[in-house]
């Protein structure tokens, strides 16, 4: 009779709280992707930093001064094709989750 009552009671716990813990796997997916493109973006961007630093301090002379100025040119379009790239990743991390939360929103009304 006691085994019988508490596998109902699993059973009603299971179907009531299942959108809850659907939810809290979806937020957790998605806050790991985020901080995932967080982290490799911080870096990408350290690398880049780190690199124009040591660049300056090849400067000797005129040359090489006017090779950095060039190098710094070419690190500005990189840095702009990588905000560009990390702007669309972010889109579709959101749309991902928004897709994510439409199906569990649907699923809740059935």
């Amino acid at each position: 009779m006691y085994s019988n009552m508490f596998q109902n009671f699993n059973e009603h716990a299971e179907k009531t709280f299942a959108p809850v813990f659907k939810f809290n796997q979806l937020v957790a997916n998605n806050f790991t992707a985020l901080t995932n493109l967080q982290l490799d973006a911080a870096r990408q961007y350290a690398d880049i930093g780190l690199a124009q630093f040591q660049a300056g301090n090849q400067i000797k002379d005129i040359q090489s001064l006017m090779s950095v100025g060039n190098k710094q040119l070419e690190t500005m379009t990189r840095i702009s094709q990588q905000m560009m790239e990390d702007a669309n990743k972010l889109s579709h991390l959101a749309q991902e989750f928004k897709t994510g939360l439409e199906s569990l929103a649907a699923d809740a009304k059935k």
